[in-house]
């Protein structure tokens, strides 16, 4: 969500599986290299962000690099690491580190990139985070609404929620969820 911009469409997580799945991967394996790449192929993706993380205590630390696909070229590790309670911040700034990689930048500075993209508070991220890797529905609608109830201006767990309600032929309240989304919000 970070590295999204008007000229650059990331692959979803659902779109993703959808692809691993397809290609027979399954979702608890760790692919290898040539396998994000194999897959990242057929996919027709531009770039791929290859990485790891780590927690220890109330330390977070990350560390991703730019596969281009097309040119077959790894970038330098770029990583960014801190205290756990700025998980959201420490996200954006690897973010912001991968973007400078690309072609076309965004042209602020990483401070003006943290402070433009919407906070997100940490306990209502974790609740986004097992709705989407739930695979009960019921579990899903329960941690999406748990993210909306800590952050109301979540849209991104309102979208999940309305499609997940959506998935389960339950139409009014899919439309009732992703009528709240905002217009303008990508």
């Amino acid at each position: 969500q970070r590295i999204s911009a008007p000229k650059i469409n990331v692959v979803t997580r659902d779109d993703r599986m959808f692809v691993f799945d397809r290609a027979g991967v399954p979702a608890a394996v760790h692919p290898s290299r040539a396998t994000v790449f194999n897959v990242s192929e057929q996919m027709g993706a531009d770039y791929v962000v290859l990485g790891s993380y780590a927690v220890d205590g109330s330390a977070f630390q990350a560390s991703a690099q730019l596969l281009d696909v097309k040119k077959l070229r790894l970038s330098p590790p770029v990583q960014s690491s801190g205290p756990l309670a700025d998980f959201i911040d420490l996200q954006t700034a690897l973010a912001w580190q991968l973007l400078q990689q690309m072609p076309n930048p965004p042209r602020v500075s990483l401070q003006q990139f943290v402070k433009s993209s919407p906070p997100i508070p940490l306990n209502a991220f974790e609740s986004y985070i097992r709705g989407v890797t739930s695979t009960s529905q019921q579990l899903k609608v329960h941690y999406f609404k748990e993210a909306i109830r800590l952050n109301p201006s979540y849209s991104l767990a309102e979208l999940q929620l309305g499609k997940t309600y959506y998935n389960n032929h339950e139409y009014e309240q899919a439309a009732s969820w992703l009528s709240k989304i905002p217009k303008d919000d990508r």
